[in-house]
């Protein structure tokens, strides 16, 4: 099966852009945009492996990030989503076993969907939203349920941090 991956031109034809496309996003140039990854690698091969192809990459981005903005955080939003994200981790630990490639393949789409029409759909405050703990609490969690399934903690957690408008970090 390895063999095949590697030999079929779709599976380069997909997980190329979609590595690109991720590390722009991670980079901060994408926004949410690196939801798609692990969906377009999905069209060459079963999602639960796309998700395991993108990890080791995924793990070396963020190893950099914390390098790159240690002591840069939140402290407020820190207490709030690190232990809600640990939950939705811990969630997907405990449910991901459960799931048939077509149950994570409508889990994909359901997630991408809806981060695509919170996006379209979301009004324009121009007033900072204030650090809310239930708010805090159920991105956290869903961000961490879908970044352990399928790498995309990133949008959830911009629907919840946007909004506060918090200064930018100095690099």
């Amino acid at each position: 099966m390895i063999n095949q991956v590697l030999t079929d031109p779709l599976f380069y034809f997909c997980a190329v852009p979609a590595v690109i496309i991720f590390g722009i996003a991670k980079g901060g140039f994408g926004g949410t945009l690196s939801i798609i990854a692990v969906p377009l690698i999905s069209i060459a091969v079963p999602p639960a492996q796309a998700a395991a192809i993108m990890l080791p990459i995924l793990c070396v981005m963020d190893l950099m990030a914390v390098r790159s903005y240690w002591r840069e955080w939140h402290t407020a939003n820190l207490r709030i989503l690190l232990p809600a994200s640990v939950t939705g981790i811990l969630l997907g630990t405990v449910t991901f076993s459960y799931l048939s490639e077509a149950h994570i393949r409508i889990l994909i789409g359901t997630i991408a969907l809806s981060f695509v029409a919170h996006h379209w759909l979301k009004q324009q405050n121009k007033e900072a939203q204030p650090v809310n703990t239930w708010k805090g609490r159920l991105w956290g969690c869903i961000a961490g349920f879908t970044s352990f399934g399928i790498h995309a903690g990133g949008p959830p957690l911009s629907v919840y941090l946007l909004p506060q408008r918090l200064l930018p970090v100095s690099t």
